[in-house]
């Protein structure tokens, strides 16, 4: 045993720790990649979601907004992702609540900021709707887009 040995247990044992800390210690679990799979990003095998479990106070569904809506999420953490079907409808977001980054996989998305002009994003398209966004979100046929949101900025960065 070397004297850097030596030193480095004695120094444990002083401070009262466990110098045979491979015993103590758990397993750290394994962290794995998970599968966008793509049925789900094709639209099938999604899970019905009612809309008004979307409203909030800062969103408002215009009343002709009906139609069926779909999801499945992948993944809930610092960032969430999902796919998210509807359509046709419109709401209007009074302040959206995170940073969501949006990839179109079916139909057409026109976002029409407060005192702005309205916006086209078509399928194939992506787009991110920052932190604070106010204004028109249309889907004016059926729509489907894979979304990630940035749950831990509006946690931890005090997002309205």
């Amino acid at each position: 045993m070397n004297y850097t040995s030596i030193v480095t247990i004695l120094l444990l044992l002083l401070s009262g720790q466990n110098v045979n800390s491979q015993e103590s210690t758990p397993e750290p679990t394994p962290v794995i990649p998970i599968a966008i799979e793509q049925r789900y990003l094709e639209g099938r095998g999604l899970t019905r979601l009612d809309p008004s479990e979307l409203d909030g106070e800062n969103v408002t569904r215009d009343e002709d907004f009906t139609s069926e809506s779909y999801t499945h999420a992948f993944y809930a953490g610092k960032i969430f992702v999902a796919v998210y079907e509807a359509g046709p409808g419109r709401v209007y977001i009074d302040g959206a609540v995170y940073d969501e980054f949006i990839q179109i996989l079916e139909g057409r998305l026109i976002l029409t900021p407060d005192g702005g002009d309205a916006i086209e994003f078509k399928q194939g398209e992506s787009l991110v709707v920052p932190q604070g966004y106010k204004g028109y979100w249309y889907m004016p046929e059926k729509y489907r887009e894979l979304i990630i949101i940035n749950t831990d900025y509006a946690q931890t960065e005090g997002g309205s």
